[in-house]
């Protein structure tokens, strides 16, 4: 019976690890040790299951925080988010609150925060947590959870290289505006494309020093076509599909024979995009290897 407990909140314990740490790796390592908590203690001691194991997840979470500032000290290039995936099939994934601040977008505005700011506002914001619940996770008198959380709201809604910044529910780019961007990206239709665009649009890119990628963002919709242009230009030869996760977060999948080489995330303001997120690190893609044709 401990054990069902347990996998009905795997899904949502997976979730909250990934928002937290931006790695499925780190967050199935994070769930990892929630479960071998979970085999360790009392369940008679245990009042509410799903806080308890939100909350120790959430204190694992911010141990590993601490420590992967430093390592990515280290790392080659921009660093992103890994692209979400489903990893867990459960019916607690259907809800809402397992899919809202999902996109990379979300996650990337996050790593603004420190670790106390960025664990107090997902569970405030997403998880819809009080004050008071949130206190005891981050060590914190309830007013001073109070001040962490508003410090974290301005430095999330800051002006920072445009304004503003893209939210949750209006990151994923529609399946239109993908095939569209497909098209023109074939076609080599530098205007179509620069059409799909934001003027102040910023693509990302994230190789790790695993593979070819723009070293720095690039700014500007013309910059970004011409990127875009320039390299399918090169690799005109590569599969691309597009795939959708929950129905609203589509990427675009560029497969080297039966390789995933490149996966392409996009956030939408307004009916234009506004964040490409450039993934080639072959690391970071092998939780989409498995989905469309792959």
């Amino acid at each position: 019976m401990a054990d069902q407990v347990f996998e009905t909140h795997r899904g949502r314990l997976h979730a909250l690890a990934y928002r937290m740490l931006g790695s499925h790796a780190d967050a199935e390592d994070a769930v990892q040790d929630v479960w071998l908590r979970w085999r360790a203690t009392a369940k008679d001691d245990i009042r509410d299951a799903t806080a308890w194991l939100v909350r120790v997840c959430s204190n694992i979470c911010l141990d590993v925080l601490k420590s992967a500032r430093r390592q990515r000290e280290n790392y080659v290039g921009q660093w992103l988010p890994e692209p979400w995936a489903p990893v867990v099939e459960a019916e607690a994934e259907s809800n809402l609150i397992e899919r809202d601040g999902l996109g990379q977008a979300y996650v990337m505005m996050l790593e603004r925060l420190g670790p106390v700011e960025r664990v107090a506002l997902v569970l405030h914001d997403v998880f819809d947590w009080s004050h008071e619940e949130i206190a005891p996770v981050i060590e914190r008198t309830e007013n001073n959870t109070r001040q962490i959380l508003f410090r974290a709201r301005r430095k999330v809604n800051r002006e920072h290289d445009r304004d503003p910044t893209p939210v949750p529910d209006s990151e994923a780019a529609d399946k239109g505006q993908v095939a569209a961007f497909i098209d023109a990206l074939i076609g080599g239709d530098l205007q179509a494309l620069i059409g799909q665009l934001a003027p102040n649009v910023i693509m990302h890119s994230d190789s790790g020093g695993k593979a070819s990628a723009a070293a720095n963002p690039i700014y500007g919709a013309e910059k970004v076509a011409r990127f875009f242009t320039g390299v399918w230009r090169k690799k005109a030869e590569n599969a691309v599909e597009s795939i959708a996760f929950d129905g609203t977060d589509y990427w675009l999948l560029l497969h080297e024979g039966e390789s995933l080489v490149s996966a392409v995330g996009f956030a939408q303001k307004d009916g234009a995009v506004v964040d490409i997120f450039v993934h080639r690190n072959p690391d970071k893609l092998v939780f989409l290897q498995h989905l469309g044709r792959a």
